[in-house]
């Protein structure tokens, strides 16, 4: 459940602009969503066939 501020804020905003506010609140939650993801990707450690991969690729056009 939303918390009644949380919904407040996005039907103001919702209001001001146009926009419907669950379609605004599904927007933010989706780009921290895509954000999460791209966190997650990026902490991953690389993999010795991953790394080998890179290598022969860089080096086949140096």
């Amino acid at each position: 459940m939303l918390d009644d501020e949380v919904i407040e804020f996005f039907r103001t905003r919702a209001e001001a602009l146009g926009a419907g506010y669950q379609t605004m609140i599904n927007a933010a939650l989706r780009a921290v969503v895509a954000d999460a993801a791209s966190q997650d990707a990026e902490d991953k450690p690389i993999t010795v066939a991953t790394l080998r991969k890179v290598l022969r690729e860089e080096l086949h056009t140096a």
